[in-house]
């Protein structure tokens, strides 16, 4: 059998590659750069290894999804009660089910200009990035693992071609970086940072066709960013598992430029450095690392699941202890005597029901009482979830339970604003990180949109706006106009800063970018609701707090409840039988009413003329099952027809039900 070459492509799965024979096309100074990157990648992976991350992470992730401990004998109740999980979720939960906004606040004036613009092209941008659906993946890793990596870049296929800055979520267990960092706060102080991903055989043949095709199958590697529980999943067969492992290493030059070089199986595929342009604006690493807890001495932090996993051992065992002595009470031990009978076999007298044992004396046994589970391991395993919401800070208050003896809701937010603290912490911690995504975010988009656009702008009135970003480019410095003052009017206050030549001066705009994610008061419909009934009943300097009409608009866009709207009902009383398609004077729709307690407006008085008695009650005839709306009209209808025909009733008179106040 002829010995295999080196660099020949062995991928049986491509018809095509089998019968090509050429050798990839590297000189020997990018294989001895190809070398020393796989060097650094295997030192980074130790240097997490030496810190048991892998398998710490791994551990964590087998504990939130329930894979907490393995049933070593038939009689092991291997007991799973997942107190992690719920924790986790509900804080999760109240960091995604806020509404999010960037803010845009301009390092100059001239820039503040332009800070309208920017804010409605970055809401654009996340919003085509599926913000939530990241946000909950980064926050599950932030949470579970201890820390959450973010990664931007240009995706030049987005929007139909016109691209878009997009932004990652970075499995721990695939980012490397340099060992030598000790805090996230110093992540662009390090040498290199590797992002090490598995792809598919085809992916590489088309994003690198010139040597993306000399690229082996891969399987076992020694230092593999696979940890997690079915990683290897796609190894059940040979044709599933064409991939190789490739490596992003990001680092910069003498001149502190940053570059990417993609290698595989010791091949560099791709070097930035021989395209037209930088890879970032600034020169910054495209990664950001936003832990949970920071750790010192450590780039990484530490989450929730690792101060919970000893709370969530103990109740697992006191759980086990209630089980087992609950199958003792069920299966008890027997003393039995020798006369009990020759050829008995105790080993047989089991709790099986309808069992039937033959003995000499049916006296010669005594069945050995059991006693109860100690009244200490129930009440330390109530204990143990109690110490799981201290850990979390997640009382059961902020889970939807009411505290007892507490009904005003005022008493109820404030007690969930405090069982909230942990909560808020990690949110302002997200929000402080993410403006440096959105710093990465901003030099994309400068950088690489080169074309006009629509931005849609969301909100409770969308709409549409055409924006150039390239205009962000060039902007106009602008200085105090020192000829503006009290004696000169028409002078405006700054002008445009102008070279030697006369011809303006322009800058990149720079902006202070962050991101405001909703919190403070819960967003529970019901709790809400109270609240805003509550709050409808209070008038400040004699005005409604809260108006009816935004009650109703609250009841049929948040909790559903088929409201129709005001032009409707407005519309279905002119079409009714007996009133000529208008209503009475002074008359207005059940609907315009307002509430009991409110102000009436003007013009409407709430009562018949003085010494005119009120009808009481519907009029007789009507068939069962009358809407209530059209029930309260006919009823109206009926009082203005039993008026003194002689004295017409004032316009500003409303009739009511139920007695009357002087007009």
């Amino acid at each position: 059998m002829p010995q295999q070459k080196v660099n020949e492509v062995v991928d049986t799965m491509d018809q095509r590659n089998q019968d090509t024979t050429s050798k990839v096309d590297q000189t020997d100074t990018e294989t001895t750069e190809a070398m020393r990157i796989q060097q650094l990648f295997n030192g980074a992976w130790l240097a997490k290894q030496n810190m048991q991350l892998h398998e710490n992470w791994r551990r964590f992730d087998d504990y939130v999804h329930s894979r907490q401990g393995v049933q070593e004998t038939a009689d092991d109740p291997n007991s799973n009660t997942n107190i992690i999980k719920p924790i986790v979720d509900s804080q999760i939960a109240d960091l995604v089910d806020k509404p999010q906004a960037v803010s845009a606040k301009g390092v100059e004036l001239s820039d503040e200009l332009y800070a309208i613009q920017t804010q409605h092209m970055m809401d654009f941008i996340l919003d085509h990035n599926k913000f939530k659906q990241k946000l909950e993946r980064a926050e599950h890793d932030r949470l579970e693992l201890g820390t959450s990596v973010y990664k931007v870049y240009f995706d030049e296929d987005a929007l139909g071609g016109r691209g878009l800055p997009t932004y990652d979520v970075v499995d721990p267990a695939n980012f490397f970086p340099d060992p030598k960092i000790t805090a996230y706060t110093n992540l662009q102080d390090a040498e290199f940072i590797i992002h090490a991903t598995w792809k598919p055989l085809s992916w590489f043949r088309r994003v690198f066709p010139k040597r993306g095709k000399y690229l082996q199958r891969q399987v076992n590697v020694l230092y593999d960013p696979k940890i997690y529980e079915g990683d290897n999943s796609d190894e059940s067969d040979y044709t599933t598992s064409q991939r190789a492992l490739l490596l992003e290493f990001y680092t910069r030059d003498d001149e502190g430029e940053l570059y990417c070089l993609s290698v595989s199986q010791q091949i560099i595929l791709q070097d930035t450095r021989e395209e037209d342009g930088k890879l970032q604006r600034r020169d910054m690493y495209p990664f950001v690392v936003i832990p949970c807890y920071p750790q010192r001495g450590i780039l990484w932090g530490q989450g929730d699941v690792e101060l919970l996993i000893p709370t969530q051992d103990i109740i697992n065992d006191l759980d086990d202890q209630i089980r087992i002595n609950a199958r003792l009470m069920g299966n008890p031990q027997i003393a039995f005597g020798i006369g009990a009978g020759r050829g008995f076999d105790p080993r047989k007298w089991t709790s099986t029901a309808g069992l039937r044992i033959p003995m000499r004396d049916v006296n010669s046994f005594r069945v050995v009482e059991g006693r109860p589970v100690s009244p200490d391991v129930i009440n330390r395993r109530e204990k143990a979830f109690q110490e799981a919401d201290v850990i979390s800070g997640r009382p059961d208050v902020t889970r939807g339970q009411q505290p007892s003896g507490v009904t005003a809701f005022r008493a109820i937010a404030a007690l969930q604003q405090a069982g909230q603290k942990g909560t808020v912490h990690k949110k302002e911690m997200l929000k402080e990180g993410f403006r440096q995504v959105l710093q990465l975010l901003y030099d994309e988009m400068i950088e690489q949109w080169d074309e006009e656009m629509w931005v849609r702008i969301e909100g409770q009135m969308p709409d549409y706006k055409f924006y150039d970003p390239r205009k962000l480019r060039e902007v106009d410095r602008l200085i105090p106009n020192e000829m503006a003052d009290a004696n000169m009017p028409n002078e405006p206050e700054h002008k445009v800063l102008e070279d030697e030549s006369g011809k303006p001066m322009t800058r990149v705009a720079e902006f202070d970018l962050s991101i405001t994610i909703g919190d403070g008061m819960p967003s529970d419909k019901a709790f809400v609701f109270d609240m805003i009934t509550d709050l409808a009943r209070m008038n400040i300097e004699g005005k409604p707090v809260i108006f009816w009409r935004e009650i109703r608009e609250y009841l049929r866009e948040e909790v559903g409840l088929p409201l129709r709207d005001e032009e409707e009902m407005t519309q279905e009383q002119q079409q009714m039988p007996g009133m000529g398609g208008q209503l009475p004077p002074g008359m207005a729709p059940e609907g315009m009413m307002p509430p009991q307690g409110a102000p009436m407006p003007q013009g409407m008085m709430p009562g018949p003329p003085q010494g005119q008695p009120m009808p009481q009650g519907p009029p007789q005839g009507l068939p069962q099952g009358i809407p209530p709306e059209l029930l309260m009209q006919l009823m109206q209808q009926a009082q203005a027809q039993q008026a003194p025909q002689g004295q017409p009733m004032p316009p500003n008179v409303i009739p009511m039900q139920g007695g009357g106040m002087g007009g």
